[in-house]
C-alpha cells in the first residue's frame, strides 16, 4: 500500500486560512478561541474491483460427430475442486475455461432406428427419391386463357371471340393449332393453353425437392456423422464485479478541488490485509470498511482510496465569506485556500436579482399598455 501524506490538523487549517486574510491585508488570529468555526468536509472517492472464481458443476455432454481429438485438447481435471488454475491479471473481462473429466471421453455410433450412417429414409418422398408432378403446366405467355387464341380463345371453334381491345394494336404471326386461325395464337403455346412442363418434361414425375432425388437426407441429431461423442465438462469462470462510494464536493468546490488542481491522497489496497490510511477521518473510514470484507469466492481485488482534506472556515469578523482549505496538488504539505459567499448573500442577492426582474416586466407591461 502506497504512503500518503499526513492528515492535517484543524490548527494548520486554520493557520492557512489565517495567511489567506493576511495576504489580503487583514491580519486576525484565528486559532484563538470563539474567532472562527470550522468544520471537517472531507472528499471521498473509493472504488474496489474484485475478481471471483466460481467452478461450475459437473454436466454430461453429448454433442453430434467424432470429436475425440478436438475435445481432448481442452485441459483435463480429476477433482475439480482442487484443480490448480491461473487467476488472470487485471479487471477486463475475462473467457471462461472448460475443462474435461478424465477417463470421460467417448465415441458412441448413432443408435436411432431411422440412422443409417449418418443418413434416414427422405419423409417427403419416403425414400422413392421421386414426386408426382403435371406433365402439363399453364403457358406463362398467355396465362392458359382465353387469351391463347383470339380467334377460339381455346375452344377450338374458330371466330368464336373477338380479339381483347388492348389487344387489337398488337400482331401475332402464329396459327392456333387448335383452330387452325392465322396470325391469332400465343407465340409460346401456339392456342393450347399449356405447355410441358419444363422440370419433368411430360414425364410425371420428378426428383424429389427435399433430397434431390438421393431418396435419403441427412440424420439431423448426429448431422450426418452417425456419431456422438460424450464427456463430462466443468467450467471455470473470473467475473468482475465493482463497487464505488463517492463524497463529492459541492458545485462552487468542483472547479478547485478537482484532482488536477487539489493534493488528492491516494491509497491503492491490493490484499484484504491491506489497512486504511491510519489518519483518514472517521466519517470516511465508516463508508470504506464494510466494503473492504472479504467477499465469497473472491480471487484478487483491487482498490483505490483518493480522499481530500476539506475543512469549511467561517470567520466570526468576516460572516459574508466562508474559507475552504485543502491539500494543493502541486505541494501536498501546503494548503490552498479559497473564499465562496455565504449564504445568506447568495440569498440576498438572489432576491434582489429576483427583485430587479419582476420590476422590468411590470414597467415592461405599463409600456405596452401605454402605447397600445
Amino acid at each position: 500500500m502506497a504512503t500518503t501524506p499526513s492528515e492535517p490538523s484543524d490548527e494548520e487549517m486554520l493557520q492557512a486560512v489565517e495567511r489567506y486574510l493576511s495576504g489580503r491585508g487583514r491580519g486576525v488570529r484565528l486559532i484563538v478561541p470563539g474567532t472562527a468555526t470550522l468544520t471537517g468536509r472531507s472528499l471521498l472517492d473509493f472504488r474496489i474491483d474484485r475478481r471471483f472464481e466460481i467452478r461450475g458443476k459437473e454436466v454430461p455432454r453429448r454433442v453430434p460427430g467424432k470429436k475425440l481429438k478436438e475435445i481432448s485438447k481442452r485441459p483435463v481435471y480429476t477433482d475439480l475442486a482442487a484443480h490448480p488454475i491461473a487467476v488472470p491479471a487485471g479487471f477486463a473481462p475475462s473467457p471462461s475455461v472448460k475443462l474435461v473429466l478424465a477417463g470421460s471421453i467417448a465415441e458412441e455410433p448413432c443408435k436411432h432406428p431411422d440412422c443409417h450412417e449418418g443418413m434416414r429414409d427422405c419423409g417427403e418422398c419416403r425414400g422413392s427419391g421421386t414426386r408426382k408432378c403435371p406433365k402439363r403446366v399453364k403457358c406463362d405467355g398467355c396465362g392458359g386463357g382465353v387469351g391463347a387464341c383470339w380467334s377460339c380463345g381455346g375452344t377450338r371453334n374458330r371466330d368464336s371471340q373477338k380479339p381483347p381491345a388492348k389487344a387489337r394494336t398488337q400482331v401475332r404471326t402464329d396459327w392456333c393449332r387448335r383452330c387452325g386461325a392465322h396470325d391469332a395464337a400465343c407465340p409460346k403455346c401456339q392456342g393450347q393453353q399449356t405447355m410441358p412442363c419444363g422440370v419433368c418434361k411430360e414425364k410425371g414425375v420428378r426428383p424429389c425437392d427435399v433430397c434431390k432425388g438421393a431418396k435419403r437426407v441427412e440424420h439431423k441429431p448426429c448431422r450426418g456423422t452417425g456419431y456422438f461423442t460424450t464427456y463430462t465438462e466443468a467450467e471455470i469462470t473470473h467475473p468482475v464485479e465493482s463497487d464505488r462510494k463517492r463524497v463529492s464536493a459541492p458545485p462552487h468546490l468542483w472547479w478547485p478541488t478537482s484532482s488536477w488542481r487539489a493534493g488528492w491522497r491516494v491509497a491503492r489496497l491490493t490484499n484484504v490485509t491491506d489497512k486504511l490510511p491510519a489518519d483518514l477521518p472517521e466519517n470516511l473510514r465508516a463508508q470504506v470498511e464494510p466494503q473492504l470484507a472479504l467477499a465469497k469466492r473472491e480471487a484478487t481485488r483491487g482498490a483505490t482510496l483518493r480522499h481530500l482534506p476539506l475543512a469549511r472556515v467561517t470567520v466570526d469578523a468576516d460572516p459574508e465569506w466562508v474559507y475552504f482549505a485543502f491539500p494543493a496538488r502541486a505541494e501536498p504539505d501546503t494548503l490552498k485556500v479559497v473564499r465562496r459567499p455565504a449564504k445568506h448573500v447568495v440569498l440576498r442577492i438572489s432576491g434582489i436579482a429576483s427583485a430587479a426582474v419582476v420590476i422590468a416586466v411590470l414597467v415592461t407591461v405599463l409600456v405596452v399598455r401605454a402605447i397600445g
